[in-house]
């Protein structure tokens, strides 16, 4: 169940990629840049949640670069999903990190929570 507002962002939209447009600059090409990294101290990124919304640890086909930003985290790669959200994000109240609110209705069509659990698309 997606939470009333979301710690980073809500963005309206019918997708995932409709709410993160990945155009490039010029209009040309998509750059299916990641939506958040989880990087370690060392800059390595252990967790990726790519274009489409899904969740990747360990990190699976990162980019140079991200939509949203990378977060920092003072775990190893052994950490679980669930640990990786809970040491990067400062989150008492348990908000969704990200929500895409379907335009006209303000329904949540997809969120991904504060264990780093996504639902929807």
């Amino acid at each position: 169940m997606s939470t009333a507002t979301a710690l980073i962002q809500s963005q309206p939209g019918a997708n995932v990629a409709g709410a993160w447009p990945q155009v490039t600059p010029n209009g040309v090409a998509s750059q299916n840049l990641d939506l958040i990294q989880i990087i370690d101290e060392g800059g390595k990124v252990l967790l990726n949640v790519d274009y489409t919304g899904a969740v990747h640890n360990p990190a699976v086909g990162n980019t140079n670069g991200t939509r949203i930003g990378q977060f920092y985290t003072r775990l190893g790669s052994s950490a679980t999903t669930a640990q990786l959200f809970a040491d990067a994000f400062s989150n008492p109240s348990q908000l969704d990190i990200l929500q895409v609110i379907v335009p006209n209705s303000g329904s949540v069509h997809y969120s991904l929570n504060y264990q780093g659990v996504a639902s929807g698309s």
